[in-house]
């Protein structure tokens, strides 16, 4: 994923499996050597596919970094639990790339 810094836009991934009304997607950008998580982008899970916006506020401070190093996943909840608007337990919870040896790569460009 290529995100150019302080720019708007969408990202969409087809969902994996199936989803039911109520399940939760959450899209996790993070930086693998601070531990620390950049963007988290939560939406209602949907059958056909999953679509993520960012707006300019989401990326205008993430310093971009050569080579690229931070990662990002996809997390689908169902039957979440929330409270105070966080997810705090499901009755499953599925990553995109839990199976992978190193998650996929998310490239902050500085904008031109």
């Amino acid at each position: 994923m290529i995100i150019p810094q302080g720019d708007t836009g969408t990202f969409t991934i087809p969902t994996l499996g199936t989803v039911e009304t109520g399940d939760l997607a959450v899209l996790t950008i993070y930086d693998p050597m601070k531990n620390e998580i950049l963007i988290q982008k939560t939406i209602a899970a949907t059958e056909e596919s999953l679509t993520f916006e960012f707006a300019h506020n989401d990326t205008k401070d993430i310093e971009p970094a050569y080579p690229p190093r931070y990662q990002w996943d996809i997390k689908i909840y169902r039957n979440p639990t929330v409270t105070d608007g966080k997810i705090i337990d499901a009755d499953e919870v599925d990553s995109y790339y839990a199976a992978f040896a190193q998650p996929p790569i998310c490239d902050i460009r500085r904008a031109p």
